[in-house]
């Protein structure tokens, strides 16, 4: 690296390291390697300025036991305040920052989500401990206290960079993963670390990175207000929208997963939300007829049809229409019914696939699917008119034509992605209505 142009003057192995402002190092082994940390920790608290530590973990050979899994190297902490562990962690991990950041803190996490190393680690904050049995080690002076504090956090909440500060506080140490780019480590503590927590150090180089501002121009000072009013504005508009987005999945995400995944119940309840959103009246069959009709009976622009609802590990059979035939025909006879304008079938079929895996159509054998005598449509097709608010297409698929949408084709040709060039089936309605 060119370390002029960052800024800095780097200090090597065996060099004075009293005067440094801070250290940069996969620091890891026994404390009797730490000798350059000592001279430096020394004369940060001569200066009466906090030792600043970015180490490294995860680089060097790793190793497993039944109890702690696969370890990586980690950091071994100074005097007898223990050292923190490296777990790797899956290819695949996402780490988000954690709460309570200072600026500084923030800034970091933000370049390791932009610029994130080849592997992420768990980190685990291991204190020494005393022990009086026979033939354990003592330590002595007792363990010192610290804490390990997030800065970025795994899906399961876990650390996977941190800071470890002291009971007291006298020191930082930033731990990162092995891999991280260095010259984004040294770019950090020129421009954020050094100056909120080792201003004297930049004093005493004369940096322009330190401005007291008691001597600040008034214009200087209304503008650094306003940026702190605009960062502040910022943080609290993107809280109201993480707010919304988590109110918008925790609807989105039951009827996702019903419509993409789901069989039996889960399935029908979300046909029924999906209908009900496109302006339909939806009646629960189940809970009036039980088995003996079909599962929904929807009614929209003065037509009412029966919904049946089915699910499918691989390809549907050819006999699920029939289902929904035998409700139509004995619905005449069940109390208290109306007549209907015709049914619909709704298939979840080849769950065991991922949705883009899966075929477009139901009933991929056109000869079949033009001679049917209901709509068939699949609620990945269902799904998608939902997640894309095509309110429009949702009812003609359902009930036809209503008269709310120009230009639709009549009902009997409206199967989703149909080929126009096929011929069509019989009307729908002069077979089924009554």
């Amino acid at each position: 690296m060119d370390w002029t142009a960052l800024g800095v003057e780097p200090r090597w192995k065996d060099q004075e390291t009293g005067d440094c402002a801070a250290i940069l190092s996969p620091f890891r082994g026994p404390a009797t390697g730490l000798e350059p940390y000592k001279r430096y920790a020394a004369g940060a608290r001569k200066r009466g300025e906090t030792a600043l530590v970015v180490a490294c973990t995860g680089a060097g050979t790793r190793s497993h036991n039944v109890f702690s899994g696969t370890v990586a190297p980690g950091i071994h902490l100074p005097h007898y305040y223990g050292s923190i562990s490296a777990n790797p962690l899956p290819v695949g991990v996402s780490p988000e920052l954690a709460d309570g950041l200072d600026h500084a803190e923030h800034d970091l996490g933000t370049r390791l989500l932009n610029r994130p190393p080849d592997t992420w680690f768990r980190l685990t904050y291991l204190r020494e401990s005393r022990s009086s049995r026979p033939g354990a080690a003592r330590v002595w002076p007792p363990p010192g206290e610290g804490e390990l504090r997030p800065i970025l956090v795994d899906g399961l909440g876990a650390p996977v960079a941190g800071v470890w500060v002291p009971a007291g506080g006298g020191a930082r140490w930033f731990v990162v993963p092995h891999g991280t780019d260095q010259r984004l480590l040294v770019e950090w503590l020129v421009q954020h670390a050094l100056p909120a927590y080792v201003p004297g150090a930049l004093t005493r180089v004369r940096s322009p990175l330190v401005r007291d501002p008691a001597f600040a121009t008034d214009a200087e000072a209304r503008l650094v207000e306003t940026i702190a009013e605009e960062q502040r504005a910022h943080e609290r508009r993107q809280t109201e929208l993480q707010q919304q987005l988590a109110a918008l999945r925790a609807v989105a995400d039951p009827l996702r997963d019903g419509l993409l995944f789901g069989t039996g119940h889960p399935l029908e309840d979300a046909v029924h939300d999906v209908l009900v959103a496109a302006g339909a009246v939806v009646t629960r069959l189940d809970d009036v007829y039980g088995t003996k009709s079909a599962d929904l009976l929807a009614e929209y622009g003065g037509r009412r049809v029966l919904v049946e609802v089915k699910s499918a590990n691989n390809r549907p059979p050819h006999t699920l229409p029939d289902k929904l035939l035998k409700h139509l025909n004995t619905w005449p006879g069940l109390t208290g019914t109306e007549p209907v304008d015709g049914g619909v079938l709704v298939v979840n079929h080849q769950i065991k696939l991922h949705p883009t895996q899966r075929d477009a159509e139901v009933y991929t054998d056109r000869a079949f699917a033009d001679a049917l005598p209901v709509p068939v449509i699949g609620s990945a097709r269902l799904f998608d008119w939902w997640r894309r608010e095509d309110w429009d297409a949702v009812r003609h698929a359902v009930f036809g034509d209503t008269g709310d949408i120009g230009g639709a084709q009549p009902f009997e040709t409206a199967v989703p992605d149909a080929d126009p060039k096929a011929p069509r089936r019989p009307g729908l309605f002069s077979r089924l209505r009554r």
